[in-house]
């Protein structure tokens, strides 16, 4: 994929977001069943910190509010501004939110530096386009985890299931895409009743496992959670060691 496609489809990404915040954000209330089990035996010392990757409006900052037994000191990032004024209302008052667009530029420079004791990338990998930069961006993630942290990744498995094939639009509503650039697994998806669509990649087992690859990280869950079927999302928890 080129760089200006990467650039069209972050273009579409963070216009459908800054145009359909409130209500996309009306639709994700509550916790995803999946993130229970990534924190089930969690147990850092102290007061664990957390950067939260694609944080829309806060809710994994609110979730764990309420089941982490011990203050969270929380930095959530995200491109969409409106997005980051609702994680304000829920965020503890210390959250550090920060606007970035990860789809280009110095990944090192957008992310906070870390260490932190669980980074998640939760609804946000299928947003980047480009297995190069997923690649990267899943990397870097990695480098912020501390001794003895977790990183937690959730890919959304939106094409084995029809209802989500059904919503698939045609590259031809988007002239400024080069077809020819797209990689497998890219798509345009309809969403609401208002004509919007955005961006989504589909990564298959084989392209996780290729963006795994080098993180130098311990594999310590991998599994399948959400939605009706309970299998909309595949998670995979790697583990840093400790000293």
């Amino acid at each position: 994929m080129d760089t200006a496609t990467q650039r069209a489809l972050a273009a579409h990404t963070r216009r459908f977001y800054d145009q359909h915040a409130a209500d996309f954000s009306a639709t994700r209330e509550h916790a995803w069943p999946g993130w229970q089990r990534v924190i089930a035996d969690w147990q850092p010392a102290g007061r664990p910190r957390v950067l939260d990757v694609g944080c829309g409006n806060g809710r994994l900052a609110a979730y764990l509010g309420r089941d982490c037994q011990q203050p969270i000191g929380y930095t959530g990032v995200d491109v969409c501004r409106p997005l980051l004024e609702a994680a304000r209302q829920r965020c503890p008052r210390d959250a550090r939110l920060v606007p970035a667009d990860l789809s280009a530029g110095s990944l090192d420079e957008r992310l906070p530096e870390g260490p932190f004791d669980l980074v998640c990338a939760f609804g946000l990998l299928h947003h980047i386009p480009g297995f190069a930069r997923r690649r990267a961006l899943v990397e870097c993630l990695a480098a912020r985890v501390a001794r003895g942290g977790r990183l937690a990744l959730a890919f959304w498995r939106f094409t084995e299931r029809e209802r989500f094939a059904r919503r698939r639009v045609e590259w031809a509503t988007a002239p400024d895409i080069d077809p020819a650039q797209l990689e497998p697994g890219d798509h345009l998806l309809a969403w609401g009743d208002a004509g919007a669509a955005r961006y989504c990649h589909a990564s298959d087992d084989a392209e996780i496992e290729a963006l795994l690859a080098r993180v130098g990280l311990a594999r310590r869950d991998d599994f399948e959670a959400d939605g009706r079927e309970g299998d909309w999302n595949r998670y995979v928890v790697l583990e840093s060691a400790g000293d």
